[in-house]
């Protein structure tokens, strides 16, 4: 683990888990700021400054930015939440930067997850590789019920995870959500956004939920209102670092 120097945004602070090879860096990160700052403002990118990294240089990887929003009306609340994907890359060994989307800031603060494998830019490199593993996701009657594409990729120090969510019983569209993934690890920790779900107060965007990974269970209470609109197939996609990394 590590925090960062800075950044150029008006953020504070930022903790990182990491795990650090030759080629490659996996870095896991939650954090939120106000888009309505001087600093944010002013910038043409987003740039977060860190100790050394093992790479000089980066591809170009994925990051989410999310925001929350709720509406009150005379027959209950209701839950628009949105958010999307934006590019980030390793500029030097010492900077990550994310594209800007000035198109979010009226929606403001701004949660973004870096859940983020960067491979080194131009750098050839023994290929590492493992094992697609199918999760099998748990719930008490099975309630919620998941796609073929649900697996898992692991390693020694990390892990890749793509859920795709599918159906779930009436009944429990509105509960709390508990899942068990049976063959991940337990030693991963980690706030992943839902990715999908329609958003009717957002259309340019889908919706984006959030869920907490702890002791091999998924959980998630918020929800937008669309979650299961035809089309827009809740996943997570996520990179994480194994808690057991030094």
């Amino acid at each position: 683990m590590f925090n960062s120097t800075g950044n150029n945004f008006g953020a504070g602070q930022i903790s990182f888990k990491d795990h650090q090879a030759e080629n490659y860096v996996v870095l896991n990160s939650k954090f939120s700021f106000d888009p309505t700052n001087a600093d944010y403002q002013a910038c043409d990118q987003l740039e977060i400054y860190v100790p050394d990294l093992s790479i000089d240089r980066s591809a170009v990887g994925a990051v989410f930015l999310r925001f929350e929003e709720d509406q009150h009306y005379s027959w209950g609340d209701a839950i628009y939440d949105g958010g999307s994907v934006l590019k980030s890359w390793v500029k030097d060994k010492n900077t990550i930067v994310i594209e800007k989307q000035p198109w979010f800031d009226q929606n403001g603060p701004l949660i973004i997850y870096i859940l983020t494998l960067y491979p080194q830019l131009n750098q050839g490199g023994n290929t590492i590789k493992s094992t697609m593993q199918r999760l099998t996701m748990t719930t008490e009657g099975n309630y919620l019920r998941f796609g073929y594409e649900t697996f898992m990729v692991e390693f020694e120090q990390w892990v890749f995870i793509h859920l795709m969510f599918s159906s779930c019983t009436y009944a429990y569209r509105d509960s709390l959500w508990e899942v068990l993934m049976e063959e991940l690890p337990s030693d991963i920790t980690a706030d992943v956004p839902i990715c999908g779900g329609g958003n009717q107060m957002h259309p340019n965007c889908d919706g984006m939920a959030e869920a907490h990974i702890e002791n091999k269970v998924l959980s998630n209470q918020r929800r937008v209102m669309g979650f299961w609109d035809t089309g827009h197939d809740p996943f997570v996609y996520a990179f994480l670092v194994r808690d057991n990394n030094e």
